[in-house]
C-alpha cells in the first residue's frame, strides 16, 4: 500500500486538519449550488455560478503559481486560509439577514473562487514539502482519499443540514469547521525546497513554467487529457442541482444524495489507488486512460436515463472515474517535478483541470437549458468517447 507519507508527523497533522477544511469546502460548494438553483430555478444560472466559482483558475492559476514558488509557503497558506474563513463569515452574515440575491451570489462565487484558486498551488506544493521527495506519490494518493471522503461526508452533511435546519445553520457549521483547520495549519513547518527557484522577474518566471510544461511530452499529454475530461465529464457533476431538483424533483436532500454518491465512487477509486503499486515515474498508468472512456460511457447513459436510483449509481460511477483520472494524472505530473517548479507547473495543471470544469459547467448548464437534458449529456458522451479512444490509441500504440 502506498502509505509512506504517513511516516511524516507533519503530514499526519496536515491530513487531520484537512478533514475539517475539506468538509467545510464541500459544504460551502453545495450551499452555493443550492442557492443558485433555489433563487432562480434556472439551469443556465446554476452553470453560470459554477463557472464563476471556477473561472479564476483560468487566469489566476499561473499567477498564483509563480507567487507560491517565490513566497514563504507557510505564510502564504495561512494568509489565504484566513481569507477563505473571512469570506465564509460574510456569507453567513448575508444569509442570516435574508439578503441573498442572484447578483450577490454570482459576485460571491467569483470572489471565493479566486481565494480557492490562490490556495490550490499552495495545497499542491505543501503536501510534498511535508515529506521526503521520494514519497510524493503517496501524498497524492492519501490526499485524494482524504479529499474524496470529504466529498462524501461534506455534501451529506450539507444536504441534511439545509433540509432540516436551513442555509444559515449550514453556513455556521462551515465557519466552525474552519477554526481547527486554521489552528493545525499554524503548526506546520514545510521543509526547505530541495532546489531553489531561479531569481527571475515575475513574467520570465511564469514563462519558464510554461516552457517547462511544453518541453515535457508526458506532462503535456497529462494536461491535455485532464483538461478535456474536466470540460466534458467532470462538468456533469457541477450541475447536480439541475439533475436532483430540475430533472427528478428531489430537492436539497436529493442534491446531497447525488453529491454523496459521487463521493462514494471517488472514495472507492481512492482506496483502489492507495492499495495499488505506486505509479512508475515517466509513465501514464493505463487505468487512467481506461477511466476516461468509462466516464464518457456513463455520461452518455446518464443523458438517456429516467430512473432516480440509476441516476444515483451513474453519478457514483462518474465520481469513480473522475478520481482515477485526477489522481493518476496528478501523480504523473508531480513525480516529474523538483520543488523549484512545483508551484508553477501544478498551478497550470489546476488551471487546466479546474478551468476546464468551469467552462464545462457553463456549457452544460446552457445546453440543458436550450436543447434539453438528454441531447446535452448524450452528445457530450458520444463526442468524449471518440476523443478519448483516439488518445488511447495514440498514447499506447
Amino acid at each position: 500500500m502506498n502509505l509512506a507519507a504517513l511516516k511524516s508527523p507533519q503530514y499526519r497533522l496536515y491530513l487531520i486538519g484537512n478533514v475539517f477544511g475539506m468538509n467545510a469546502n464541500w459544504i460551502m460548494r453545495l450551499v452555493i449550488g443550492w442557492l443558485a438553483w433555489d433563487l432562480t430555478k434556472s439551469a443556465s444560472f446554476v452553470g453560470f455560478v459554477s463557472f464563476l466559482n471556477f473561472s479564476p483558475a483560468l487566469l489566476g492559476g499561473p499567477v498564483f503559481g509563480v507567487i507560491v514558488d517565490k513566497a514563504d509557503l507557510r505564510k502564504a497558506m495561512l494568509l489565504v486560509q484566513f481569507t477563505i474563513t473571512a469570506l465564509a463569515l460574510v456569507m453567513l452574515g448575508v444569509v442570516a439577514m435574508g439578503k441573498t440575491e442572484p447578483t450577490f451570489l454570482a459576485v460571491y462565487a467569483l470572489i471565493i473562487g479566486t481565494a480557492f484558486t490562490a490556495y490550490q498551488p499552495i495545497r499542491l506544493s505543501l503536501g510534498p514539502r511535508l515529506v521526503r521527495p521520494e514519497r510524493v506519490s503517496s501524498v497524492v494518493s492519501l490526499g485524494a482519499l482524504n479529499f474524496n471522503i470529504s466529498r462524501l461526508t461534506g455534501p451529506a452533511i450539507a444536504g441534511t443540514l439545509i433540509a432540516n435546519y436551513g442555509v444559515t445553520f449550514t453556513m455556521a457549521t462551515v465557519c466552525a469547521l474552519y477554526v481547527p483547520f486554521l489552528l493545525l495549519l499554524a503548526r506546520l513547518h514545510p521543509r526547505p525546497r530541495n532546489v531553489q527557484a531561479e531569481a527571475l522577474p515575475f513574467w520570465k518566471s511564469m514563462h519558464q513554467g510554461f516552457k517547462f510544461v511544453l518541453s515535457s511530452r508526458l506532462i503535456l499529454i497529462a494536461m491535455i487529457i485532464t483538461g478535456i475530461f474536466s470540460l466534458a465529464i467532470r462538468a456533469a457533476t457541477e450541475v447536480l442541482p439541475i439533475i436532483a431538483d430540475g430533472i427528478f424533483e428531489r430537492g436539497a436532500a436529493g442534491l446531497g444524495m447525488l453529491t454523496a454518491a459521487a463521493g462514494v465512487g471517488a472514495i472507492v477509486a481512492s482506496i483502489m489507488q492507495v492499495m495499488a503499486d505506486p505509479p512508475v515515474k515517466g509513465h501514464i498508468p493505463r487505468r487512467a486512460l481506461l477511466a476516461t472512456l468509462l466516464g464518457s460511457v456513463l455520461t452518455l447513459v446518464l443523458g438517456f436515463n429516467d430512473s432516480w436510483p440509476v441516476a444515483v449509481a451513474l453519478i457514483g460511477g462518474i465520481g469513480f472515474t473522475s478520481t482515477l483520472v485526477g489522481i493518476n494524472f496528478q501523480s504523473t505530473v508531480q513525480m516529474q517535478l523538483d520543488d523549484d517548479m512545483r508551484g508553477r507547473v501544478m498551478s497550470l495543471w489546476m488551471t487546466v483541470a479546474v478551468g476546464g470544469t468551469a467552462l464545462g459547467a457553463l456549457a452544460v448548464g446552457v445546453l440543458i437549458e436550450y436543447i434539453g437534458f438528454t441531447p446535452a449529456l448524450g452528445g457530450i458522451g458520444v463526442v468524449s468517447i471518440i476523443i478519448f479512444a483516439a488518445f488511447e490509441s495514440k498514447v499506447w500504440r
